[in-house]
């Protein structure tokens, strides 16, 4: 397990061998904030004591990245907290908290922790976490660095790339990014991620536009970034999107009228 790592002022994130998740704190005058909680209650309260590692200040804030269960399972555990999550990811996961839209800022006294919803990705629900005043973004699995992003069966492979641009783009040069699993990375490891996440987008477009049926697709082993044992539910998700597809039609030649 790994200890506390401070990559901004009264910014940390820790990285648990459970999962290989990655949890955030910032702290401010007001109050701490935690972003994620871990998979099991179990879990959260090993987190509540390892915060009590840097700061006594109360947690007073939650966030939660996403709705998946190992991000979400311990926000029980912090009683006093109130729990910020996007819309979407608390109406399909029936999570309780606060939601919001587009964007949410949460005042910690001295400094402030933005929301930002950007669009659908690894779920529906999926935000960017920021702290301007140390240029640190919480992607949550929108980025993965120790894996390929994770596809399931809530993922929008056609959508995510350019979700996870549009995430970049608030971002300068030199910002610190903090991935859902996996070492912290910069920038560039975040845009070369995009690209291959847009290779999956353009791969089952292709497919799909060649009339290549579902099951076909699901065979297919050229093209992908990563092994396509890894993007089954992409593809299905992706052609579900896309609809039946259909064989061209060719032109009828050496006809006259």
């Amino acid at each position: 397990m790994s200890a506390w790592a401070e990559i901004g002022d009264r910014t940390w994130v820790r990285r648990y061998d459970e999962w290989d998740l990655n949890v955030g704190l910032v702290v401010g005058a007001e109050g701490a904030l935690v972003i994620d909680t871990r998979a099991t209650t179990e879990e959260a309260e090993q987190l509540r004591e390892h915060i009590r590692e840097l700061t006594d200040a109360p947690v007073k804030w939650v966030v939660n990245t996403h709705a998946h269960f190992d991000h979400v399972a311990g926000n029980s555990v912090f009683t006093d907290a109130t729990v910020y999550l996007h819309e979407n990811a608390a109406t399909e996961e029936k999570l309780a908290g606060t939601t919001f839209s587009v964007a949410k800022v949460i005042d910690l006294g001295d400094r402030r922790v933005e929301l930002l919803y950007v669009g659908n990705g690894h779920t529906s629900g999926d935000i960017v976490v920021g702290v301007p005043d140390v240029n640190v973004f919480f992607l949550g699995d929108l980025i993965e660095e120790s894996a390929p992003p994770s596809y399931g069966e809530d993922s929008f492979p056609l959508e995510w790339p350019d979700t996870v641009q549009s995430a970049i783009g608030m971002m300068t040069a030199d910002a610190t990014i903090v991935p859902g699993h996996g070492a912290v990375v910069d920038i560039a490891f975040a845009t070369d991620q995009a690209i291959e996440l847009g290779k999956v987008a353009n791969t089952i477009s292709t497919l799909h536009h060649a009339g290549t049926p579902l099951d076909k697709a699901l065979e297919h082993t050229e093209d992908w970034p990563w092994p396509v044992d890894k993007l089954q539910d992409a593809i299905r998700r992706g052609y579900q999107a896309l609809g039946t597809p259909q064989r061209p039609s060719l032109p009828l030649l050496g006809l006259s009228d």
